[in-house]
């Protein structure tokens, strides 16, 4: 891949993640690539051409950057500057010389696709195109279970009874759904996963739909007090009551995730969540 222009996208809080953003932008700027430093993923719209942008951070940074990167068809590197890193290509450590290989064409482009949300409210302006790379969650406010009404395509697929609902794209299995008995899912199929969150219900199981499919849910609460949330990525939130509707669908654009080298999904799940690991 040709890049002419870089932007380096910093954890605001981790004074290490700043020093190696200063690292690669004098390493960057050695070979003549200009390259921006960000201290706010809010900022990428405003550098629409560049070619390649660099999280550092934790997942969460990665998350952030993804949602604002893919409307651009902007790729991303993730550096992981904070704890489990489960999203990044490479380490702290090891970010110069995964970035030499980047340069050299010596990379793997992965697509992820992304959920779209819609929060259309009664009396109130609809929220729209709300991004999610993980997952959208739909839960209780209040410490007790509610249903929640499904539809998918325009056809009634059940009431939901519990907690709540998590919608997950294939790349989030290995999130929220997983903690929630979720199965891991291979990031590129084309499917969701619908994951129900304390399901009063013996029977409740996660179910996989097309990704090419539309799912409305309404929650209806038995006391007109009760209110849900709804959650994208676990870093927006908005309120629902009775009457509301989540309107969820895949996203028209994908992130795309630059590794070095070529990308082993099964090596991260042994290295991130010792998946196989056999204890004594």
């Amino acid at each position: 891949m040709e890049i002419s222009r870089v932007l380096l996208v910093c954890h605001p809080a981790r004074q290490n993640a700043a020093q190696t953003a200063q690292q690669l932008a004098d390493f960057l700027r050695s070979k003549d690539i200009r390259c921006e430093i960000l201290n706010d993923y809010r900022h990428i719209p405003k550098y629409p051409l560049a070619d390649l942008c660099v999280s550092l951070g934790g997942d969460g940074t990665a998350l952030r950057c993804a949602r604002a990167t893919a409307p651009l068809q902007m790729p991303l590197l993730a550096v992981n500057c904070g704890s489990l890193g489960f999203l990044s290509a490479c380490e702290e450590a090891e970010a110069l010389h995964c970035l030499q290989q980047i340069l050299d064409g010596n990379c793997q482009i992965t697509r992820r696709l992304l959920l779209s949300a819609d929060i259309v409210r009664a009396g109130q302006k609809p929220v729209t195109n709300l991004l999610a790379f993980n997952d959208c969650v739909i839960k209780t406010l209040q410490p007790r279970a509610f249903p929640l009404r499904v539809q998918y395509n325009g056809t009634e697929l059940k009431n939901y009874y519990g907690d709540g609902l998590i919608v997950s794209t294939p790349a989030g299995s290995t999130a929220y759904s997983l903690a929630a008995g979720g199965p891991i899912v291979e990031p590129d199929l084309e499917v969701l996963l619908l994951t129900p969150i304390c399901p009063h219900s013996l029977t409740e199981r996660t179910l996989l739909l097309r990704a090419e499919g539309e799912l409305v849910f309404s929650p209806a609460f038995a006391n007109a007090q009760d209110r849900a949330s709804v959650s994208l990525d676990g870093q927006n939130d908005y309120e629902l009551q009775n009457g509301d509707r989540v309107i969820l669908r895949r996203a028209k654009h994908e992130a795309r995730l630059v590794s070095a080298g070529t990308y082993d999904f099964f090596a991260r799940l042994r290295e991130k969540l010792e998946w196989g690991t056999r204890r004594a």
